[in-house]
């Protein structure tokens, strides 16, 4: 099949129920078909029944190929000297385009009755077409999601909006810093011991929960799962590793990001790195905040600015 995988397999006219190929004829185009290498951008991976026959493996590798295509041309999409509106224009027709993926792909779902069997060929392949168009979307919005300017959606909430789908297997999508971290265990290269506090320089937080209370109060800082003193304790703590609650943020990313910009003379280790390694930040759509997302964010100019200056110029 020609042309873009996510259009040409659900085409009505040239679709996937066209394709009546012989098995040796799969094997001959798996032969002549090599998987590209992962994009590097790439913030998840997939985890799927793995195909078993050669029209199963065949499109497989097709579908991977256009999805890693796809996700490593993301990045282009959005350099990094681009100013805000130029930005939000882009990922509005980054997911226009996703969008549309997977709308035609639950259209062609209800029209070929294509159900969760894994065994069957053509439900197989198009069950994997739907997951890596769950891909790029979820991708898109942990990469790039402080320029949408729509609601964000949890991996749950895609697959109920556009498949009806109230019981999908969220955990086929791995987080790659998970995948990461798994392999670094594995080596027997002495490692430093991990840092386990973001180094409060002060003894009276008093201060520092008035700004979070007056942001709270402002800007909808905290999503309503997280209370003020909780996000206090995370961020002055001597070993956040021993919290077993998360902090989620209800502010979008790039307010998120200047609100621990302009903390950062308080501590010795409120890095974007050690945010992310301690796990404990998270969006309001249950998506953590990465050093690469919060990186991204960055902005000089945006709404809540002045507010989160005015709130810190009065507690100084």
């Amino acid at each position: 099949m020609k042309g873009n995988v996510f259009a040409s397999l659900v085409s009505i006219t040239n679709g996937l129920h066209r394709d009546n190929r012989s098995e040796r004829e799969f094997d001959i185009l798996n032969s002549e078909l090599k998987e590209i290498p992962k994009a590097n951008n790439a913030v998840f991976k997939v985890n799927f029944k793995r195909p078993l026959n050669s029209k199963k493996e065949y499109y497989f590798k097709l579908i991977s190929n256009d999805t890693e295509t796809e996700l490593a041309a993301l990045k282009s999409e959005f350099p990094t000297d681009a100013g805000e509106p130029e930005s939000k224009y882009r990922y509005t027709r980054q997911f226009n385009k996703y969008d549309k993926y997977l709308k035609d792909i639950a259209n062609y779902i209800k029209k070929q009755s294509i159900s969760k069997d894994l065994g069957n060929d053509t439900d197989y392949i198009i069950n994997y077409l739907k997951v890596s168009a769950i891909r790029l979307y979820i991708e898109l919005q942990e990469q790039y999601g402080q320029f949408s300017e729509t609601a964000l959606f949890s991996i749950q909430e895609i697959a109920e909006k556009y498949f009806s789908d109230t019981d999908f297997d969220t955990y086929v999508f791995v987080k790659l810093e998970a995948v990461k971290k798994e392999v670094v265990k594995k080596t027997n290269k002495p490692k430093s011991k991990p840092k386990t506090s973001f180094g409060y320089k002060g003894n009276n937080k008093t201060n520092l929960i008035k700004i979070i209370e007056q942001l709270q109060l402002k800007i909808d800082l905290l999503d309503y799962r997280t209370t003020t003193h909780q996000l206090l304790e995370v961020l002055t703590t001597n070993d956040f590793t021993k919290i077993d609650f998360k902090i989620y943020f209800e502010a979008n990313t790039t307010a998120v990001r200047y609100f621990f910009d302009k903390l950062k003379h308080q501590f010795k280790d409120l890095k974007l790195s050690l945010i992310e390694k301690s796990d404990k930040f998270y969006t309001k759509n249950d998506n953590i905040l990465t050093a690469q997302n919060l990186s991204s964010s960055k902005q000089f100019t945006f709404k809540e600015k002045e507010i989160i200056d005015n709130i810190f110029k009065q507690m100084q």
